[in-house]
């Protein structure tokens, strides 16, 4: 959807042939492996990573601990962002992209000089006489410690964004194919950050950022139920326990802004939303699901994001399969390398 590395020269930069995707968890890093070819993409090696350790301050001679399956040239960050922002942006008459445009975003949005911007044009056809950015802010100090886990070697940073943004990029090159006059609503929830994002004719037209995750629900349940992590884990997954009381006080303030979300939106735009796509690790939960799903009133959908891309034989380990909803925003930054 959007960089927050590549500006200036480095927007100008081809893009490689191959790229490693990795959504940077906190309880582990999702990677995706893809080549662009002259037979189109192919998804060469799917994997899950523990957590890179955080590198020494100031240190040159950091490399993440890679398999030799996911090595390559370039890798395309995707990160949570727990300081980010994530707003949607309209700016008086339209102007090419450049320095010009650079200070009007930062003076429009009030992100001090220490904050990283990244931005993408979402004006809809129908605007004759305002640009739409959808804006994204990072702090500096948050950023250079990402990239710094590459300070030498390959993969080198390409590009960095946020992952619920990069879950956009995903969806539009798959499953979102099939609503260019419709309306839905992404819900990619991981194990500390949920975004929340309508498209309208696949533009997004409400995003939002919510400090909710599976973090967060697993330790209810543990508090609640007096369980360990594992046993929450387990309850979590099991379609059996009704957990709607028990965790209520920590999904309805999220529940009722997507529901105000929703109808603001379609009263707005004329329209209808027509059904929810889940990702993240939360969406594993049946409870989850049904929750959105009361919140919403429409049907929700846990979504795979390889679908339709051509598989490597070996590319997904039997381990994770039924679980590739996680990797919506890992896939998603390495799509991102080549719009």
């Amino acid at each position: 959807m959007l960089s927050l590395k590549r500006t200036g020269a480095d927007r100008r930069r081809r893009p490689p042939s191959e790229i490693l995707g990795l959504d940077m968890g906190s309880t582990g890093v999702k990677a995706v492996r893809m080549r662009r070819g002259r037979d189109g993409l192919t998804v060469l090696k799917v994997d899950i990573l523990p957590s890179f350790a955080a590198p020494e301050a100031g240190s040159k001679t950091a490399r993440p601990p890679l398999p030799r399956s996911l090595l390559t040239n370039y890798t395309a960050l995707a990160v949570s962002g727990a300081h980010a922002s994530v707003r949607i942006l309209s700016i008086p008459g339209r102007f090419e992209s450049g320095l010009e445009r650079d200070i009007q975003i930062r003076e429009h949005t009030g992100a001090a000089e220490d904050q990283r911007i990244g931005y993408a044009i979402i004006t809809p056809p129908k605007l004759r006489n305002e640009t739409r950015l959808i804006v994204v802010t990072l702090p500096e100090e948050e950023a250079k410690s990402l990239l710094g886990h590459f300070a030498v070697g390959a993969p080198a940073p390409f590009s960095l964004e946020i992952s619920g943004l990069a879950v956009i990029t995903a969806f539009l090159h798959g499953r979102g194919q099939g609503y260019e006059q419709g309306t839905v609503g992404l819900v990619e929830s991981g194990e500390q950050q949920t975004t929340m994002a309508l498209l309208h004719r696949n533009l997004p037209v409400l995003v939002r950022k919510f400090d909710l995750g599976m973090q967060s629900v697993r330790e209810r349940v543990q508090q609640r139920l007096g369980v360990d992590a594992e046993t929450a884990r387990g309850i979590l997954a099991d379609s059996s326990f009704d957990l709607s009381q028990v965790l209520r006080d920590v999904v309805d303030p999220f529940l009722r802004q997507l529901s105000l979300s929703k109808e603001f939106i379609e009263r707005r735009e004329e329209c209808q939303v027509e059904k929810l796509y889940a990702s993240g690790g939360m969406s594993l939960s049946r409870f989850w699901v049904d929750e959105l799903k009361r919140a919403a009133g429409v049907a929700v959908e846990r979504w795979n994001p390889f679908e339709g891309l051509t598989m490597a034989a070996d590319a997904l380990p039997p381990a994770l399969d039924g679980q590739q909803t996680r990797f919506a925003a890992a896939l998603g930054c390495c799509l991102g390398t080549w719009e």
